[in-house]
């Protein structure tokens, strides 16, 4: 199975389209809502809490779709950086529209030669962990809807998936002699099924990952970031 038979190029789709169409306008409402987790847990890292940062990734999302993408890093190519770049952009003019209120409202601003101005419509300043934040994020949410796929293939398997699911991230909780038992199967059977069954949810999470990359040649070195960021968290 190749990776284009889960998602076929939507950030592809998006990108040649520069987000204009039909087509691509719903490729790029789908990845929004794939990826709404890691920008909430972004806005969350100034203290917001649950419900304040998801009411502003509602209108985050909402700007997105309404504006488009304007001209995203084409070389560069991926959805995980453009997200972030993008949410970045719109906290700080946030910031800014708040800042300029409570300096007087509506009143007219006198503009500040570009040399020197360092605030509007430059992202928010980078924390050493604003990008690991948002980036853990997306990492688990990868991993969650590539699992939940994998979960759904074995619908009519559902005992068979259950048992062998907690063996995905290399340790079970119990015994495989005890998971053969369960299923009725011999000890070497049940290892073959956990070999398989990791097996398609690498290709699942390949696929999930060369979703969001414009060149599947940048899906590699994607995925092998996803899996550092897991694994040091």
């Amino acid at each position: 199975m190749t990776e284009a038979a889960f998602h076929p190029t939507r950030w592809t789709l998006v990108l040649r389209a520069s987000g204009e169409g039909a087509e691509a306008k719903a490729a790029l409402s789908d990845l929004c809502a794939a990826y709404y987790a890691p920008v909430v847990a972004f806005i969350r890292r100034d203290g917001r809490g649950d419900d304040a940062a998801r009411e502003k990734a509602h209108t985050f999302f909402a700007t997105v779709l309404a504006d488009g993408i304007g001209t995203p890093e084409r070389k560069r190519g991926r959805f995980r950086g453009y997200l972030l770049g993008a949410l970045k952009h719109f906290l700080s003019k946030q910031r800014d529209a708040a800042l300029a209120e409570k300096r007087g409202g509506g009143a007219e601003r006198v503009p500040i030669d570009a040399g020197t101005d360092t605030s509007p419509g430059l992202p928010l300043p980078a924390a050493p962990d604003d990008a690991l934040i948002f980036d853990r994020a997306w990492a688990f949410t990868v991993i969650a809807r590539a699992l939940d796929a994998l979960e759904a293939e074995h619908a009519e398997k559902a005992t068979h998936f259950t048992t062998l699911k907690p063996w995905l991230d290399g340790a079970g909780d119990i015994p495989q002699a005890d998971a053969a038992r369960v299923l009725g199967l011999s000890e070497t059977a049940v290892k073959v099924a956990i070999h398989r069954l990791r097996a398609r949810f690498r290709e699942f999470l390949r696929a999930e990952v060369a979703a969001t990359v414009n060149d599947p040649a940048d899906a590699a070195d994607e995925l092998r970031h996803l899996i550092e960021i897991v694994s040091a968290a």
